[in-house]
C-alpha cells in the first residue's frame, strides 16, 4: 500500500471549456472557485490557507468528493487523524470513493482499529466489484493476523476482481515468496512488471522475489531495470551485494564507491 499523507495525490480541478469559448469570457466571469485556489495554495506550500480553501468550498458544495479527500489528507498531516477518518467516512457515505476507502482502512488501522477496518475493506468488496485493492489490503491483514488461508483466498479473489491490476500481482507474488508458496512468487511478480513498466519500485521487489527463489542473475536484471526508470540509492545496494554474490567484484567495487561519494562516506 502507498503512503496516504502525500502532497502528490491532491488532484487539481479541471474546469474543461472549449479554448475559443473560455477565451471569450468576460474576465470577471471566471472566477477562482475556493477548490482551485486550494490546489495553488498545495502546490505553493501554504497548507493552512488551502484546509480554509477547501472548507470554504465544501460550504458551497458538500458533494465535493475530491475536496473533501484533499482536506482529509491535509488534517491528517498536522496529527488530526480522527477528523481525518471522519471525512473519509463522510466521503464513503456519499459515493465509494477507492482513495478515501484506502486511507480510510490505513488510518484505522494505525489507530488500532482493525476490526473496524476489516469491515471498511469488506463493504468496499461488495460496492466496488471490479476493484482488486480491497481484497488485497484485506489479505495483507490476514496475513499479519497469522491467517495465510485466509489471505491466499482474498489475494487470488483480488485477482479474480481486476486480473490487469499489476499492485495485485505484486501484493500476491511478495505473499508466496514470503512464504515459499507455488514458484516463489514469480511468476505473479514478472506478470507485475509487465503491467506497471515503468514502476521503479516494481522491478526492485521483482528482483527481491527473484533472489529469493534463488535466481540471482535475473534478480540482476530486474534491479538494473528499476535503476533505469530511477536511480535510488536503495536499489544500488541491492545491486552491488547481487553482484558480490555472482562474482562480479570489480563492477560491485565500483558502485560502492560511487554510493560511498554520495553518502560522504
Amino acid at each position: 500500500m502507498y503512503p496516504h499523507t502525500n502532497n502528490s495525490r491532491l488532484s487539481a480541478f479541471a474546469l474543461i471549456l472549449p479554448l475559443a469559448l473560455l477565451a471569450s469570457l468576460p474576465r470577471e466571469t471566471r472566477a477562482e472557485t475556493p477548490f482551485q485556489a486550494s490546489q495553488k495554495f498545495i502546490e505553493s506550500g501554504q497548507s493552512t490557507e488551502a484546509r480554509r480553501s477547501l472548507e470554504s468550498e465544501l460550504r458551497m458544495r458538500p458533494d465535493n468528493i475530491q475536496a473533501r479527500y484533499n482536506l482529509a489528507i491535509l488534517v491528517e498531516q498536522i496529527g488530526h487523524q480522527s477528523d481525518a477518518i471522519s471525512l473519509y467516512k463522510e466521503n464513503l457515505a456519499i459515493a465509494w470513493h477507492l482513495p478515501s476507502l484506502v486511507n480510510l482502512a490505513s488510518l484505522l488501522q494505525a489507530s488500532g482499529k482493525t476490526s473496524e477496518a476489516v469491515q471498511w475493506l469488506e463493504k468496499g468488496t461488495e460496492k466496488l466489484r471490479r476493484e482488486a485493492t480491497p481484497w488485497y489490503l484485506l489479505a495483507a491483514i490476514s496475513e499479519k493476523q497469522n491467517n495465510r488461508i485466509r489471505a491466499a483466498k482474498q489475494y487470488r479473489r483480488a485477482l479474480k476482481a481486476d486480473p490487469l491490476n499489476g499492485f495485485a500481482h505484486l501484493h500476491y507474488a511478495s505473499f508466496q515468496s514470503r512464504n515459499k508458496l507455488a514458484d516463489h512468487g514469480v511468476k505473479h511478480g514478472e506478470r507485475a512488471t509487465k503491467l506497471l513498466p515503468t514502476c521503479a519500485p516494481c522491478w526492485r521487489k521483482y528482483g527481491d522475489i527473484l533472489q529469493a527463489a534463488g535466481r540471482a542473475q535475473e534478480a540482476l536484471a530486474a534491479y538494473q531495470r528499476s535503476l533505469a526508470v530511477d536511480p535510488d540509492n536503495k536499489t544500488r545496494l541491492k545491486l552491488v551485494s547481487t553482484l558480490r554474490l555472482l562474482g562480479y567484484n570489480t563492477r560491485a567495487d565500483q558502485i560502492q564507491r560511487g554510493l560511498d561519494l554520495n553518502t560522504g562516506k
